[in-house]
């Protein structure tokens, strides 16, 4: 294995926490903005951060079906991408409603 495709790895590795902590907090705080009317400055702000980490899961979906041979369980990789951005367009859609 190179070491661009040790970094490749190591990238869709960090993708996989740090998206999946972001639309955790992204969760969070569009029920806190819903319910406490004086929170919704960060309407704004929160649907940017969706919507990169929408386009950040997408480009580490294409990254990973890239690199399909190096990574141990390509399947349930791929899969845990699309149900991310699956989630976080949802996530959008009752922000943007």
């Amino acid at each position: 294995m190179k070491n661009t495709d040790y970094t490749i790895l190591s990238q869709i590795q960090k993708a996989h926490s740090i998206g999946s902590v972001v639309t955790l907090i992204s969760y969070i705080l569009n029920a806190m903005i819903r319910r406490i009317s004086g929170l919704e400055f960060l309407t704004l702000p929160l649907i940017i951060l969706v919507s990169l980490t929408i386009i950040g899961s997408a480009y580490f979906l294409f990254q990973s079906v890239k690199h399909k041979n190096e990574i141990e369980k390509p399947r349930k990789n791929n899969i845990a991408f699309i149900i991310r951005i699956v989630i976080n367009l949802g996530l959008l859609a009752l922000m943007v409603y």
